[in-house]
C-alpha cells in the first residue's frame, strides 16, 4: 500500500467509532456513559504515568547504550570533517581549511559569527547574505550530528537528533568544544545523547507505556464495572439506546487515540520508511491525522 490508499486511515477510525456506537447504544445511556467515562479515565491515567516515567525509564536503561555508540563513532577529527564535507557540498566550490574549522569549533568566540565570516571570505567573496549564511551554518550542525548519531542508531534517532538543532542549535556552542577535544569525547557523545537523541527514545517509552498502561487499565475498570453494573437490560427503552450511541462516539475516539498510538509506534519503528505506516500517508487523511497528531505532540 502506498500513499493513494490515504483513506484507509479514515475507514479505521470510522469503523471503530461505528463499533463502540453499537455496543454503547445496546448498553443504553447509563452504561455506555459509566464505560466512556472509566475509559477516559484509563487513558488519561497512562498518559500521565506514561509521561512522567519516559525520561527516567531512557536514562536508567537505554541512555548507556546510546553513549556507547555515539562515542565509538566519534573520532578525533569526526565532527570537523564531516561539517568541511557538509560545506563543500553546498554547491559554492569552496575548499575548506579542516584546521581552520577546528580552531573556530575549539576557540572562544562566537561560532555562529565565526562560521558565517569564515565561509563568506574562503573564495575573497562572500556566498550569501549573512542571514542565510547563519541558515547554512545551522543545519550543518544538524546534517552533521544527524550522520553521526545514524552511524550506529536509528534513522529516527538521528532525525529527531536533527530536529531538535534545527528548533535551537544554542547547544552547539556548549557541545563543540566537546566534540573537538582529542582527549576524550565522552562528554561530547553524553551530550549529544542526553540532548539530541533522548527524545526519540523518550517517546518509544511514553508510547509503548501509554499503550500498555490503556490495556491494564481499561480491562481493570471493565472488570469492574462488569462486576458491579446490572447485566439487565430490558428497561432500556429506544431513547436511552440512542442517547447510547451517541455517547459511543466520544469512547470511539478515544479508541482511535489509542490506534493512533499503536500506529505511530509502527512508523517510529520503521523509521517513517515504511510504504504505508508513514507520515506522509497518514497526513493525507482527513479525519485519522488529528489524532495522530496529538498523539505525536505526546
Amino acid at each position: 500500500m502506498g500513499i493513494q490508499f490515504w483513506w484507509f486511515y479514515d475507514v479505521i477510525a470510522v469503523a471503530i467509532t461505528l463499533v463502540c456506537v453499537f455496543f454503547s447504544s445496546r448498553k443504553g445511556t447509563m452504561k455506555a456513559a459509566i464505560t466512556t467515562v472509566g475509559y477516559g479515565l484509563a487513558l488519561a491515567l497512562a498518559l500521565g504515568i506514561s509521561s512522567s516515567t519516559a525520561a527516567d525509564l531512557y536514562k536508567n536503561t537505554l541512555r548507556s547504550s546510546c553513549i556507547n555508540k555515539i562515542d565509538r563513532t566519534l573520532k578525533a577529527d569526526t565532527f570537523v570533517s564531516k561539517y568541511a564535507s557538509y560545506l563543500e557540498s553546498l554547491g559554492y566550490s569552496l575548499r575548506v581549511n579542516q584546521e581552520k574549522l577546528t580552531n573556530i569549533f575549539g576557540g572562544e568566540k562566537d561560532i555562529d559569527e565565526e562560521l558565517v565570516k569564515y565561509i563568506n571570505s574562503i573564495n575573497g567573496r562572500p556566498v550569501a547574505e549573512d542571514d542565510d549564511a547563519l541558515r547554512i551554518v545551522h543545519e550543518g550542525y544538524a546534517v552533521v550530528i544527524r550522520d553521526i548519531v545514524a552511524k550506529d542508531m536509528s534513522k529516527y534517532a538521528a532525525e529527531t537528533a536533527a530536529k531538535e538543532i534545527r528548533s535551537d542549535s544554542s547547544g552547539i556552542k556548549k557541545l563543540a568544544p566537546l566534540i573537538t577535544d582529542r582527549e576524550d569525547r565522552t562528554p561530547a557523545a553524553k551530550f549529544i545523547a542526553d540532548n539530541y537523541t533522548a527524545p526519540a527514545y523518550v517517546t518509544m517509552f511514553k508510547l509503548i507505556g501509554f499503550l500498555i498502561l490503556f490495556a491494564a487499565a481499561a480491562v481493570t475498570i471493565n472488570l469492574i464495572l462488569n462486576q458491579y453494573m446490572s447485566k439487565d437490560e430490558g428497561h432500556t427503552d429506544a431513547g436511552s439506546h440512542i442517547c447510547g450511541g451517541i455517547i459511543g462516539v466520544i469512547k470511539g475516539g478515544l479508541f482511535v487515540t489509542v490506534a493512533a498510538a499503536l500506529i505511530r509506534i509502527w512508523a517510529i519503528m520503521g523509521s517513517d520508511e515504511m510504504l504505508f505506516f508513514n507520515n506522509s500517508v497518514i497526513e493525507k487523511s482527513i479525519i485519522f491525522k488529528y489524532f495522530y497528531d496529538f498523539v505525536s505532540s505526546l
